[in-house]
């Protein structure tokens, strides 16, 4: 009887990476038999193989690496925040627009191409922590995955740089794209607060961290993170985003 809560303990635990793995090898399957059945078209030039071919991909202009300002913000927390492509080109509107309202998880790769393009623009530090804008729990469940947390781990393995989970949004407020500039403001206060339980402590004394974000139009949101990151004592935060929505 002693030794039997031990024996369970790692029978349940095993359990659980069996299932991982059976889980995983089910997407796969399904993956294979769903491009069978309905083969992907690139959302540029229409050819036949992926969402985006490298041709269509390499037309995307990358931004000039120029701050983005908004002047009526009464206080800015980060230092600066840099787009990565222009939100008018129609394919970058539909690649995104996929990625995050069609639950297009495998889209998260040319977007990361584009990401990984600007970031090296960008001078990081070697102490650079990848950060995201995070989705709140419940649209997380709903979409199956966060898009933004895929967008930050991905690119923290290309950049070579840790990924952390800072941040945690405890409100499910309502989407950004759908409100006016002033809701859009009061829309985002106090949504976000910092990760306790799941960031080491010498994460605290990294010399920058680098935000994550898809779309970004007043810049309210990536300002309440930072003013979040910037009261548990972290600075030089730069801002990344996909693009700018006029």
């Amino acid at each position: 009887m002693i030794g039997r809560k031990p024996r369970e303990a790692g029978s349940r635990y095993a359990g659980k990476s069996d299932v991982k793995t059976f889980l995983f090898y089910i997407k796969k399957v399904f993956k294979i038999l769903l491009d069978f059945i309905w083969p992907q078209f690139c959302l540029g030039c229409h050819s036949e193989g992926s969402l985006c071919c490298g041709f269509c991909l390499n037309d995307i202009i990358l931004s000039e690496p120029k701050a983005i300002y908004w002047p009526d913000q009464e206080k800015t927390y980060f230092k600066a925040c840099y787009s990565s492509c222009d939100y008018q080109n129609q394919l970058v509107q539909k690649l995104i627009k996929n990625y995050k309202y069609n639950y297009l998880e495998n889209m998260a790769e040319p977007l990361i191409d584009i990401l990984e393009k600007q970031a090296r623009h960008l001078a990081l530090g070697k102490d650079t922590i990848i950060v995201n804008i995070p989705l709140h729990q419940n649209k997380k469940r709903k979409r199956g995955f966060d898009q933004t947390e895929l967008l930050a781990k991905k690119l923290a393995k290309r950049l070579n740089r840790p990924y952390s989970p800072l941040l945690i949004r405890t409100k499910n407020n309502p989407p950004q794209a759908k409100l006016n500039k002033i809701a859009r403001q009061k829309n985002v206060l106090d949504i976000f607060e910092i990760n306790q339980k799941t960031v080491p402590l010498q994460m605290r004394h990294c010399s920058q961290i680098l935000l994550i974000d898809d779309v970004t139009s007043t810049g309210a949101t990536l300002n309440q993170a930072a003013k979040v990151l910037t009261k548990n004592n972290y600075s030089n935060i730069i801002c990344l985003v996909l693009a700018k929505n006029n």
